[in-house]
């Protein structure tokens, strides 16, 4: 029998519970804690455990079925089927958003709806390789692009970035200019997924969107010169007002360049 993570649901987070869930059961597959063919803990198990509904841990199950990662079969139990995620990968050493759209000669304005350093949510911390409560720096914002809201986006960075991201004389500056400026921190590496997600009520009211309108849901980490994770973050794309344009290498060209590298267009 798999053995639950002592993780906690973040009730204070805009990210649905079921699919804080559904990220924390995929990181014991993907990690290999959880290895293929292991019998998940039970509906009842998984409710008692983190304090969710039934139908919570059933979205959440669906979610990681629907990508490939578990198998649930009736009168049985539900099992590991894969510890690869069906995702593509994104990377760029850039900032994904800001510095692709100025490069189009496009307007990008943000309003700042929290900036504050504190202890980092737990899928932070594992992404960014620190001890789960540590402190860093959480940024979030609403993007528009030529007065059209485009991006919700929530970043959380290290201690050692966080007095330069939150550093904010300008709402609209980009974030990893204002590192390289003010700390130094230049990112060298990244990796990025995208999956299309249904927007649920609470952001497709952020997004001024209807209520399943498709978006794009981007999760990145990016690291710096010394190959140390400095920043990750989750954002939630309406691409019916920008459109992402994957160019990738070929063979001979891969040892040089990245896998696929998003630029954006306005639309």
């Amino acid at each position: 029998m798999t053995e639950l993570p002592d993780v906690r649901i973040d009730r204070a987070s805009p990210v649905p519970f079921y699919f804080q869930l559904a990220e924390l059961i995929e990181h014991e597959i993907v990690s290999g804690r959880w290895p293929v063919g292991a019998r998940l803990p039970s509906e009842p198990e998984l409710c008692d455990r983190y304090g969710l509904s039934r139908t919570t841990v059933r979205q959440a199950l669906a979610r990681l079925e629907q990508r490939g990662l578990i198998d649930r079969l009736k009168g049985q139990g539900t099992f590991v089927q894969s510890a690869q995620p069906g995702l593509w990968l994104l990377q760029s050493s850039e900032g994904f958003f800001h510095e692709e759209v100025d490069r189009l000669g496009r307007t990008v304005t943000s309003q700042i709806l929290r900036a504050s350093r504190g202890p980092l949510p737990d899928w932070a911390c594992r992404v960014l390789e620190l001890k789960p409560g540590t402190v860093g720096a959480t940024l979030e914002r609403l993007r528009s692009v030529d007065g059209l809201v485009a991006l919700y986006v929530v970043n959380h960075l290290t201690e050692h970035a966080a007095e330069a991201a939150l550093a904010i004389s300008n709402p609209n500056e980009s974030l990893y200019r204002r590192l390289r400026e003010r700390a130094g921190i230049v990112p060298q590496g990244g990796r990025r997924t995208l999956e299309a997600v249904a927007a649920e009520e609470w952001l497709a009211d952020m997004l001024q969107l209807r209520k399943g309108a498709p978006v794009a849901f981007i999760e990145s980490v990016a690291w710096d010169a010394e190959m140390r994770p400095f920043d990750c973050y989750r954002a939630w794309l309406r691409t019916d007002r920008t459109r992402i344009d994957i160019q990738a290498a070929g063979p001979a060209a891969a040892a040089t360049q990245p896998l696929a590298v998003p630029t954006w267009t306005a639309s």
